[in-house]
């Protein structure tokens, strides 16, 4: 790597990092902050499913805005500052009316960093070469470093919470002014407001997004119940984060490795490897009941995540024109993560009391023998550019 290019890459690695850390410490720790105010389940679920109800809309509108005004780092920025301020409320407020307002304001924001950091980094990539996965994985490293470290340095889950969140969501505000657009002067594509919702008149772009939406979907068991269920069956918390750990460890791993198999195999036979596997890990954990197991079963967290989100982004980049880069990418967010996780979330619970943990993790792998079908219709002829 020349050193142009590892400094041009900086920017969007120690923004990865950051972004990722907050997430570290939201994702795991926030329900239970939510739990210490006293709040009922039901309310900290509504609360939860407000972050993929925004991302079925906010993504797309933040996406056109970037394609619109070329100028997606400015527009990173403002989007980083909203969530800051829809954040601040969280520091003080208590009421569920008010953390409804706070937490949406938030998710209104915040459920669109991740395709426009990520449109950023590609268009940077094509013009300097490299891989995306290398990037990516830093947020990675920043998800399980910043989880870690605070679960290590707190007794219990309190406003240190929300106060750490808040503290690195400023720097990440302050850091987005670092990046820079770098495709050069251009000449401007207008773009139409529906442009990105039409990329869906791309048969093959729409089976390959029905399919991530499943595959979240057959994920949200594992992410909103996998405790509950290790508990169920007599397993000490340690089995959770040991898991966890392997997981995120395996994952960083599998991006490192990335493109050397890249340039081999396409996007499209990568993704159903990953739902193949995924059906795999949700089989054995509606077998499991040994701590050794469930550990050695998180290790498929490489493909089940790690491959997929890889090569979901570089099948839309494939087929998305590159004055559309942004939303391309704010459509990919909004049906995986919105739809699938506001479907995957809001079933997830109420499929675990109905079925038990085993039969819910068995009904998910069927989801991912399904997500893999889907994929399975595309064929298998792509244009063979740069992962």
């Amino acid at each position: 790597m020349l050193p142009s290019q590892a400094t041009g890459r900086l920017p969007l690695i120690g923004f990865y990092a950051l972004y990722f850390s907050i997430t570290g410490i939201v994702l795991p720790f926030l329900p239970a902050y939510l739990k210490s105010l006293t709040l009922s389940v039901s309310q900290i679920g509504l609360l939860l499913s407000l972050s993929p109800l925004l991302a079925l809309v906010a993504p797309h509108l933040w996406g056109h805005l970037a394609d619109r005004t070329g100028r997606p780092h400015h527009v990173l920025s403002a989007v980083c500052a909203g969530a800051c301020l829809g954040f601040i409320p969280l520091l003080f407020v208590e009421r569920f009316p008010t953390l409804v307002a706070a937490l949406a304001t938030y998710a209104f924001f915040a459920s669109s960093i991740t395709p426009l950091i990520d449109s950023l980094a590609l268009q940077h990539l094509a013009r300097t070469g490299g891989s995306y996965s290398h990037l990516r994985l830093f947020g990675s490293l920043g998800f399980v470093l910043s989880s870690t470290l605070f679960g290590l340095s707190v007794d219990s889950v309190g406003r240190a919470t929300v106060l750490a969140a808040f503290s690195l969501l400023v720097t990440l505000t302050l850091w987005s002014f670092t990046l820079r657009d770098s495709s050069g002067p251009t000449a401007r594509v207008p773009v139409h407001p529906l442009a990105g919702l039409r990329l869906l008149a791309d048969r093959e772009l729409s089976w390959l997004l029905a399919a991530c939406a499943l595959h979240w979907i057959a994920c949200a068991p594992y992410h909103g119940t996998f405790s509950i269920f290790v508990g169920s069956l007599g397993l000490p918390p340690s089995v959770v984060g040991i898991s966890m750990g392997l997981g995120v460890t395996a994952e960083v791993l599998v991006m490192l490795l990335y493109p050397r198999v890249a340039n081999r195999i396409s996007p499209r036979n990568l993704l159903v490897l990953a739902f193949a596997s995924s059906a795999l890990r949700w089989a054995g954990l509606s077998l499991a009941t040994s701590r050794g197991v469930i550990a050695a079963l998180s290790l498929l967290h490489g493909l089940s995540f790690g491959v997929f989100y890889v090569a979901s982004i570089a099948f839309v980049v494939r087929r998305v024109p590159p004055h559309l880069r942004s939303s391309g990418q704010g459509l990919f967010a909004a049906i995986t993560f919105g739809l699938g996780g506001l479907v995957g979330y809001s079933s997830a619970g109420a499929g675990y009391d109905w079925l038990g943990g085993h039969r819910l993790f068995a009904a998910a792998a069927v989801l991912e023998l399904a997500a893999a079908a889907l994929v399975l219709r595309i064929p298998p002829q792509e244009p063979r550019l740069p992962a």
